[in-house]
């Protein structure tokens, strides 16, 4: 069990929170997305991330996303992943939605991904993931 002991941003469609004794940020991704709105999203979570602090592991959850956001996929992987690993972040557990769209989309974003490691898991993997990402970076 993880203690998130901020939150970064809290939006209908994505809440950021923060755990300073694992510098783990969780990003939770709620509701219907497409293109244009994953991409601003995670331009929010970017701007949000320099209030955390250190920050070198994130759990991406989108099990509870959906829709046809696969075009941000491309944007995702090229451009968020390296700024994520500007920004500190040494690996990504993402916790893949039900909705088979949205898992074409992490799947392309993930598949583009070189800077830092990600790894998938099915929504009901939280714990798998947790215990991944803090394994993985120490």
């Amino acid at each position: 069990m993880v203690y998130f002991d901020r939150i970064l941003l809290d939006t209908p469609t994505l809440l950021v929170s923060y755990s300073s004794q694992h510098q783990l940020v969780q990003a939770q991704w709620r509701g219907r997305f497409d293109a244009a709105s994953a991409r601003q999203q995670c331009e929010l979570l970017l701007a949000a991330l320099p209030a955390a602090g250190p920050v070198h592991r994130m759990i991406n959850d989108s099990s509870e996303a959906f829709g046809e956001w696969w075009e941000a996929g491309e944007w995702i992987g090229r451009v968020l992943a390296p700024a994520l690993a500007a920004h500190g972040v040494r690996a990504v557990a993402w916790i893949n939605a039900m909705d088979w769209p949205s898992r074409d989309a992490v799947a392309s974003a993930v598949a583009l991904a070189q800077e830092l490691p990600i790894r998938t898991f099915d929504f009901d993997e939280a714990e798998a993931a947790l215990a991944w990402v803090l394994d993985a970076t120490t």
